[in-house]
């Protein structure tokens, strides 16, 4: 079937001979199959085509005057690379067909041309040329991902060696900057008003960076802020939303880019590109990149809090001189923890990425995808733990919000055992939950106590045996005359010494041996558990066992 009846883009040949002719006679064959033909006498005139069109096939003559098709060859071969190059010669000539093989030719046709033998040749030929083109755009594709990579490579380990928030901020726009060859790039922060000012810039102004103040909602970084929602933007000029009014200079392509920086459901900043140096739009796929970066970002504002509430409250204890020999214990403790809990989880990201960076060509899309969701998950993995130690010390240093209202424990309870189902069905755990109908609302903020719920729930599955047993069980308790809502749970796992009943509760603490025994986690849990009872005048302590297993008993308070 002819190429015209597939109503396909007919593909433009060229075809080069000082002879008129064979020209058009070539170019009868090739326009009655549905191809596009271009004709020239010589070289020269050749090369001049080739720039302006945009030619799938060439056909040439071996002997012309001026320029030969065997230097046609070598023009071609040397310029458009993938671009497939027929010779035609008036006479067999094996050691012709040798040298123009060699020098990279398609093919070696011999006047006078049978018109199946040339329709087949170059039908071949553009078959070459398309999955030419095919490869070429593959490896760009695969360029662009491996950039990609390596920049938020970079990115990561600038954010987990900064020590000073405005270096790093620094360091992650020069990275952008460069790697997503952007003329412009501005990190903006919410102040302490709610409203947005410039961190980090390159390509704008001082007076600009140092004016610049923007609400929610106002203009692109502003709404951007207030929606929580990334903003791409092929042409300004025809974006209803938005207006350039005094911003036509700074624009110079109307395309932008503008992503929230926002760990969970806070957004803490926008990351703004535009002007790529290129004069291209921006791509969903630069969406995507900038997002990511934008979490790495986040991710790194948090940490560098998270070190700096560390150190702070190091200094404090250490000028103080509370508790120093305990305190360097559940330091020393922390820090082989951390190591052991973070350094596993580094270890494999890093793994995964040196292999995606030095097999990229090698791995298929399948394998690619599996590396990345490795990383993911790790990724999230470190970042409970860093998330968990945060959320301890603001808790227990006061710093936390809380909801204060009655409320029933059932509906929590039921949420963390339904949590861990898949867990528990694993492991062939069997469940038993206790609760009386007249069971009294306790007082407290429901989303703390469901950490605490769920704390427990998960060290009853993750330290119970396989096939062994969870029992829950609720009542009403009178404690120094007040009433308490006191919960029992029990797992069939290894028993927990009554003389560690103390140190179980203190930050960082597990039992077992680091490199052989311990679990997973840095020990936070039951911490955490103690200073969420304390905020709400609470109690959680380890109870004796009859037989195998760890029983912890909580009282809360319910007014």
């Amino acid at each position: 079937m002819d190429l015209a009846d597939r109503n396909e883009v007919a593909p433009t040949i060229l075809v080069v001979d000082d002879t008129p002719f064979f020209r058009q006679s070539v170019r009868n064959d090739l326009e009655k199959h549905g191809f596009r033909v271009l004709d020239s006498n010589h070289g020269g005139e050749a090369r001049t085509l080739l720039a302006q069109e945009n030619v799938c096939v060439v056909l040439t003559d071996l002997d012309m005057p001026e320029m030969d098709g065997l230097n046609v060859l070598r023009m071609v071969r040397e310029q458009y690379p993938e671009l497939p190059v027929i010779i035609i010669s008036s006479h067999q000539d094996f050691s012709a067909a040798r040298q123009v093989l060699r020098h990279g030719a398609l093919d070696y046709l011999v006047k006078p041309l049978e018109e199946d033998e040339l329709i087949e040749s170059v039908r071949r030929a553009v078959d070459v040329h398309r999955a030419s083109l095919h490869e070429a755009a593959a490896q760009r594709e695969a360029q662009r991902r491996l950039s990609d990579l390596i920049l938020l490579k970079k990115i990561g380990e600038t954010a987990s060696n900064g020590d000073d928030l405005q270096i790093l901020f620094d360091k992650i726009v020069d990275s952008i900057s460069l790697s997503a060859n952007v003329e412009m790039v501005s990190m903006m922060l919410r102040d302490d008003d709610g409203n947005l000012s410039i961190a980090a810039a390159r390509g704008l102004s001082t007076d600009i960076m140092s004016r610049a103040k923007v609400a929610p909602g106002e203009g692109i970084s502003g709404h951007v802020l207030a929606t929580g929602r990334p903003v791409l933007i092929a042409d300004l000029s025809r974006d209803q939303r938005f207006h350039s009014a005094g911003d036509a200079e700074r624009y110079k392509n109307q395309s932008l880019l503008s992503v929230p920086i926002r760990i969970k459901d806070r957004v803490l900043g926008v990351i703004n590109v535009n002007n790529k140096l290129s004069g291209e739009t921006f791509h969903v796929e630069d969406q995507n990149l900038l997002t990511t970066i934008a979490h790495q970002v986040a991710l790194a504002i948090e940490n560098f809090k998270l070190v700096s509430n560390l150190r702070q409250q190091a200094r404090e204890l250490e000028e103080a001189n509370l508790h120093l020999v305990k305190f360097n214990k559940a330091r020393s403790k922390l820090v082989c923890n951390l190591s052991h809990e973070l350094k596993t989880p580094l270890t494999s990201i890093l793994g995964f990425v040196d292999l995606i960076i030095n097999f990229f060509d090698h791995i298929d899309r399948d394998e690619l995808r599996d590396y990345l969701g490795k990383v993911h998950s790790e990724s999230l993995h470190m970042e409970k733990l860093i998330s968990g130690m945060l959320r301890l010390f603001t808790i227990d240093s006061g710093g936390e919000q809380w909801d204060w209202r009655s409320f029933s424990i059932e509906g929590l309870l039921s949420e963390a055992m339904n949590r861990k189902g898949y867990e528990i069905n694993e492991k062939e755990i069997t469940t038993q939950v206790e609760i009386p109908p007249d069971l009294h609302d306790i007082y407290g903020d429901p989303e703390k106590v469901a950490m605490l719920i769920n704390a427990l729930v998960d060290n009853a599955v993750k330290f119970n045996r396989p096939g062994g047993g969870i029992l829950v069980r609720l009542e009403n308790r009178l404690v120094e005359e007040r009433p308490h809502v006191y919960m029992k749970i029990h797992n069939d796992g290894l028993a927990v010494p009554q003389e560690a009943s103390e140190d179980i509760f203190n930050e960082y603490t597990q039992l077992g041996d680091i490199n052989t025994e311990k679990p997973t986690g840095v020990g936070i849990g039951l911490a955490i558990c103690k200073a969420i009872l304390n905020r709400m005048g609470g109690l959680i302590f380890l109870e004796e066992t009859d037989g195998e297993g760890t029983t912890f008993g909580v009282l809360f308070p319910t007014g």
